[in-house]
């Protein structure tokens, strides 16, 4: 028995060796989760505007073009729960923080990171921000993906040089170009069906966390702009219009409730034409200039309003869709 074992854990030494070396050179791969928890460890008590949500705003908001000092802490498939996480990880340091924007799109109400196609990014805030997670595997990079897919990462960050962070300095997605757009009759199909949910049994739980966002707005005297996101007619014509709508008014209602939330709907606005997406639900480069100027306009209009009680019909939807028709 003593020598089975021996040559067992002789055989079993060298994976392990690799395992764990593999895992510290992951480690050090630069990427956006660690960029933005950095950044917000450093600066968090300095930002004006704070940007959450999924990949809708983080490719959609340009912190850069806005004129208050700004960061986008969205993500790729970030869910409203982390969204959540992020602002309580830092609760002691939003000292200047005056608004917070979120998206909340189709999907946001109806699915969760952790149960959706891309669960494997849980162990990014679990390892780069520090948001626990309770699946043991969540703490190690090897464990999440495909061996290739790893040999690949190693390969590209130590021997070609290749950059891992795609956000810029300020948090926004950089890499869904204008020049690289894709199909968007077939990416419009293809993620409306995606973003589909036929169970329903995530949404009364993401909207306590919607509320307890913004209750801590509100506690905190910070302004939360919700918005619904710009998308292209191939993606909007294939969405089920039961979850839709559920979706916009429950966000109409969330609106009218409390003083300190705006809500705007971008889905149909017309001034997003076919050359500002990269694909049927986000926008390029081009797109993202003009959504985030859209958005910078309405918050120096909310910010200009002295009264911090206006009446909730004129604050959430009179005084936002006056602002659409006359600027936008």
């Amino acid at each position: 028995m003593k020598k089975f074992i021996t040559y067992v854990l002789m055989f079993l030494s060298p994976i392990v060796i690799s395992a764990v070396l593999m895992e510290v050179l992951l480690r050090k791969i630069p990427n956006d989760y660690q960029y933005k928890c950095n950044y917000l460890d450093k600066n968090s008590n300095n930002i004006n505007v704070l940007v959450l949500g999924s990949s809708h705003a983080y490719y959609g908001i340009d912190p850069q073009l806005m004129s208050h000092k700004s960061f986008n802490a969205a993500y790729v498939a970030q869910s409203l729960f982390y969204d959540w996480q992020i602002i309580k990880k830092y609760d002691k340091n939003w000292q200047n923080l005056k608004f917070i924007i979120l998206p909340v799109d189709y999907f946001s109400l109806y699915g969760k990171l952790e149960n959706g196609i891309e669960s494997w990014r849980v162990k990014d805030y679990n390892i780069y921000y520090g948001i626990s997670s309770h699946n043991y595997t969540d703490n190690s990079e090897v464990l999440n993906n495909k061996l290739l897919l790893d040999m690949v990462r190693i390969k590209s960050a130590y021997l070609n040089h290749e950059h891992a962070v795609l956000c810029s300095r300020l948090g926004w997605g950089t890499d869904y170009l204008s020049r690289k757009k894709k199909d968007l009759l077939k990416t419009g199909k293809l993620a409306a069906k995606r973003h589909f949910v036929i169970k329903e049994g995530y949404f009364n739980e993401n909207v306590k966390v919607l509320r307890s966002i913004i209750e801590y707005a509100n506690k905190n005297n910070v302004k939360v702009l919700l918005y619904t996101s710009p998308a292209y007619k191939t993606y909007v014509q294939n969405l089920n219009p039961e979850q839709l709508n559920s979706t916009i008014n429950m966000l109409y209602t969330i609106s009218k409730k409390y003083d300190n939330v705006f809500y705007i709907n971008l889905l149909n606005n017309g001034s997003f034409k076919a050359g500002d997406f990269y694909d049927a639900d986000h926008l390029d480069d081009l797109g993202a200039k003009k959504l985030t100027y859209k958005i910078d306009s309405l918050l120096l209009t909310i910010e200009k309003s002295k009264s911090k009680n206006f009446p909730p019909l004129i604050t959430n939807k009179t005084l936002v869709s006056r602002i659409i028709k006359n600027k936008f």
